[in-house]
């Protein structure tokens, strides 16, 4: 029976009226979210110390309740060496504070926002990311019993953050034990859900997460997992189950990072898994001594260089586009201008009391005939003073140290990509001139190599050469004989040979077996004033000159 044109024409008003309504709701929920989104992020401006120490530099990795559990729920990854080795921030090498409850209980460097991971757009729960001092801050002890000193400005001597990071995947990815049988292992379910967070952040700190907390944490948790899993084909699987730290699951190890195996993953799409570009964490303390920043000479501009180091670091282009990020990553960046070492007799002044100032005057012109036109000098004010080859770049077959970090496949064409990762708008569009090689010589590998940088500071720039694979001074300008297998992690100091001690075997606190003889690991090279080998040797001065080095 045909539909009357009076049904039709009141069907007509009640879908209207419906349409409408619908309208009506989503606009005023729209309001509302934008009401609440209003209240959830409020920026931060933060002085230069503030933003180093505390600030967000875009690389918010997980909410803040996932955080402070997720250690506690998978021991098995965030314990390698077992319980009686201490917990997570102890075993990875982060640096706590001396109050335990200070920055939500997390160690120095880990930063808290309201911006989500890749949108950076507000959120109601606090998401955890890393500010500069995460790598660029490090405790000097001279004994395993010494509390230490906390000093910003150094590359983190202990922490192992690419072991971290796996660990981090490896909960993420866990699966039950298989619950029946002919059950594979894509049908067992993930062991973190949003009910375990949420049971195991009610034990922990007695509060219940809401329905918007519980809502943005599986929204998280569901994106985090597919990104994961969407690199698996190229990446492989992390390895977790207690061997995080191991030196062949990890191979960057403590102290040393690999920017550029990040970087090829995001700006070239590449897997960079089998990269062997091993680079100490940089001293960033008197960068307005630098000229050009990295241990290549490739970035003349220090914003330049911080905004790629957050890249690297895991930042997004669209996240430190937000003001408050790039504010922050600005302002530390001009904190490590003007911060400046602490100085030996500071540090260590019954160590520095003994040295004859003899000696010191002997090494100084050791120094001067060898070392100065390259690295600068204190003139007879104390203020630093370049040399006339500061800054130049000697290519690595001239100082026959390891190549790898200036030789691999992707070093030429990579510049160009980072220059067009960032848009013409974005806080960080550097000029092309500040990244090298320039057009045209990308190809060039002759003249790759490594910057004459200043040297102030010299005893807080331990390990040496720019993958970290000489542990003291005394080994670097071959007083020493270059150790080729040490073990490294949380190294007491050593102010007699200028550098860290490391045990005759690893242990819980000294895990990790750095071999030289590895690729990426080479310690040779670098042979000033002589070679080990020498007949010109001459030790005296040798002794001499390492006195000298203790005062820059």
């Amino acid at each position: 029976m045909p539909i009357s044109r009076d049904r039709l024409y009141r069907l007509f008003r009640f879908l209207l009226v419906s349409v409408n309504l619908l309208v009506l709701i989503t606009l005023v929920a729209t309001g509302i979210f934008i009401r609440l989104e209003g209240d959830w992020v409020h920026p931060t401006i933060r002085d230069p110390k503030d933003a180093f120490e505390n600030g967000t530099i875009g690389t918010e990795l997980m909410p803040l309740p996932v955080a402070l559990v997720l250690p506690d729920l998978f021991p098995e990854h965030f314990q390698p060496a077992g319980a009686d080795a201490g917990d997570w921030v102890k075993q990875f090498g982060f640096l706590p504070y001396d109050n335990p409850e200070a920055n939500n209980g997390l160690p120095l460097g880990f930063a808290t926002s309201n911006y989500r991971p890749g949108s950076a757009a507000p959120s109601p729960v606090p998401f955890v990311g890393f500010s500069c001092a995460l790598c660029h801050t490090t405790r000097i002890r001279k004994s395993e019993e010494s509390k230490g000193v906390v000093v910003y400005g150094p590359g983190s001597v202990s922490i192992n953050l690419f072991a971290w990071i796996d660990a981090f995947q490896a909960a993420v990815l866990t699966r039950v034990k298989p619950q029946r049988d002919g059950e594979t292992d894509m049908e067992r379910p993930y062991r973190l859900t949003v009910d375990s967070i949420c049971d195991s952040y009610r034990a922990k700190t007695g509060e219940t997460l809401g329905s918007i907390q519980r809502l943005l944490i599986g929204l998280w948790l569901r994106q985090v997992r597919a990104r994961i899993e969407a690199g698996l084909p190229r990446f492989d699987e992390p390895i977790g189950n207690y061997r995080s730290r191991d030196a062949d699951v990890t191979p960057t190890g403590p102290t040393r990072t690999q920017p550029f195996r990040t970087l090829v993953r995001t700006v070239l799409d590449r897997p960079g898994n089998d990269m062997p570009v091993y680079t100490k964490i940089a001293t960033v303390f008197s960068e307005d001594h630098r000229a050009r920043a990295q241990f290549d000479g490739s970035i003349g501009d220090i914003y330049a260089r911080s905004s790629l180091a957050a890249l690297a670091a895991g930042a997004t282009v669209t996240n430190m586009a937000k003001p408050e990020i790039a504010d922050n990553i600005r302002k530390a960046s001009d904190f490590t201008k003007t911060l400046r070492p602490l100085r030996y007799s500071d540090m260590f002044p019954e160590d520095a009391a003994s040295i004859d100032p003899a000696r010191i005057l002997q090494g100084r012109k050791v120094y001067g005939q060898y070392c100065a036109a390259c690295h600068g000098d204190r003139d007879s004010t104390g203020a630093w003073v370049n040399g006339e080859k500061t800054g130049q770049v000697v290519p690595a077959g001239e100082l026959n140290t390891d190549p790898e970090r200036v030789r691999f496949r992707h070093y030429g064409p990579l510049a160009e990509k980072m220059f067009a990762l960032f848009p013409d708008k974005h806080p960080f569009h550097f000029k092309r001139e500040d990244i090298w090689p320039q057009r045209g010589q990308e190809e060039e590998t002759s003249i790759r190599g490594y910057v004459n940088a200043p040297l102030d500071g010299m005893f807080l720039r331990a390990p040496y050469l720019h993958n970290g694979s000489v542990m003291t001074l005394a080994e670097l300008i071959n007083l020493r004989k270059r150790r080729d297998v040490f073990y490294r992690g949380d190294n007491t100091y050593d102010p007699a040979d200028v550098g860290f001690r490391s045990p005759e075997s690893a242990d819980d606190r000294n895990y990790f077996t750095f071999d030289t003889t590895q690729i990426g690991n080479s310690n040779r090279g670098h042979d000033y004033p002589w070679a080990y080998d020498d007949p010109k040797r001459n030790p005296d001065d040798l002794a001499a000159l390492l006195d000298y080095l203790k005062m820059l």
